[in-house]
């Protein structure tokens, strides 16, 4: 529970954004949030906050919904990004002379080494605020956004991580946000959420091999209907891919079944057993995409796969898979991912080894 005196704003009010005030709300903080569209503020405005469903308390408050960033930053103790990573450098560039010392960034979540993104960003702006800068792995919960005012919350993930740069301020800013996120636990470093990641796996693969679904005329659900054991298997030949590179980095993670049993307790279970449990339990009711602009693949290949095809050259290592799922996004989209994506050179991490690299993620 929150101690009712530190302001904290999310930036960011979509799904991710109307979740986090949901269950943030009703824990008691102090909450502010923040959009760059109206239309996803106006209804918690005029509410006073969002009505909800599916909890024990049915309304969280909100001290101010608005599309003033400045206003919205102003006195906030911590401020959590629930936008696009595609976003981050941006957004960045706007707070950069709006930030106060001592206040936290939580990236929520990070989509790759977030924070070295949002560090250059902020650098490069003329920022001189002295702050924290931190990632999650993952998005903590799942809902359904029923109106602008009103969300139906499902469930929250056992367990999730977060990572600060540099590595040596993790343990501080966790203790400042975990009574809010009982799941999340310290990483090691940024390899350590950014491995973790797995949109680029889970969603960039459902998405390319089922695009007759994406852009044809009927609704669907996303797991449900594109997570055949075929493309399960295609999953897993990339799963393999990522794990090899974690081994290389010296990253000790977990493959994506395995995930699945931390994560939603679904044990004992085929890929393909565990992400059909997942579509009529924990993502029920979430939107599937109707276009290839949506996120799972524009956000997710260049946040998700290109980092992590560039970092498999660095330790030389091919990446067969993972570089054609880019390629055939490229070619459906019209798009280079491995040019706009977070890339070594988007990442600060151009022509570092292993161990520069290594150095750079955990700040030292």
């Amino acid at each position: 529970m929150s101690n009712g005196k530190e302001i904290w704003t999310i930036i960011g009010a979509g799904m991710g954004g109307k979740g986090l005030v949901a269950q943030l709300g009703i824990d008691g903080c102090r909450l502010r949030i923040q959009d760059i569209d109206d239309t996803q503020v106006a209804g918690m405005r005029a509410a006073g906050g969002l009505h909800i469903e599916g909890r024990d308390i049915a309304f969280a408050p909100v001290e101010m919904a608005t599309t003033d960033l400045a206003a919205a930053v102003k006195g906030a103790g911590v401020l959590i990004i629930s936008t696009y990573g595609n976003d981050h450098p941006t957004l960045a560039r706007q707070l950069a002379p709006l930030l106060e010392d001592g206040q936290l960034i939580v990236l929520c979540q990070g989509h790759f080494c977030g924070p070295l993104v949002f560090r250059s960003a902020l650098d490069a702006a003329g920022c001189t605020a002295k702050i924290d800068i931190a990632e999650m792995d993952a998005y903590p919960y799942m809902l359904h956004v029923k109106a602008p005012d009103r969300v139906i919350m499902t469930t929250i993930k056992e367990k999730w991580h977060l990572s600060a740069l540099p590595a040596s301020r993790t343990e501080v800013c966790l203790a400042r946000i975990v009574h809010a996120f009982p799941g999340l636990q310290a990483a090691g470093n940024m390899l350590e959420t950014a491995l973790v990641d797995l949109g680029g796996i889970l969603h960039v693969g459902g998405m390319i091999t089922n695009v007759g679904m994406v852009e044809g005329d009927q609704n669907y659900n996303f797991y449900a209907n594109n997570m055949v054991p075929s493309v399960c298997n295609l999953l897993l030949a990339m799963d393999r891919e990522r794990l090899a590179v974690a081994q290389a980095f010296g990253i000790k993670t977990v493959d994506i079944p395995t995930w699945l049993a931390v994560t939603y307790s679904f044990r004992d279970m085929t890929l393909h057993e565990a992400l059909q449990k997942m579509a009529v339990t924990h993502y029920r009711y979430a939107p599937a995409p109707k276009s290839l602009t949506h996120r799972y693949l524009l956000q997710d290949v260049g946040c998700g796969l290109v980092p992590l095809a560039a970092l498999a050259r660095v330790a030389g290592l091919a990446t067969p898979v993972i570089d054609s799922v880019i390629q055939i996004a490229n070619a459906l989209t019209g798009r280079n991912f491995h040019e706009e994506g977070r890339n070594l050179a988007a990442l600060g991490l151009s022509g570092k080894s292993i161990a520069q690299i290594n150095a750079t993620i955990t700040g030292n």
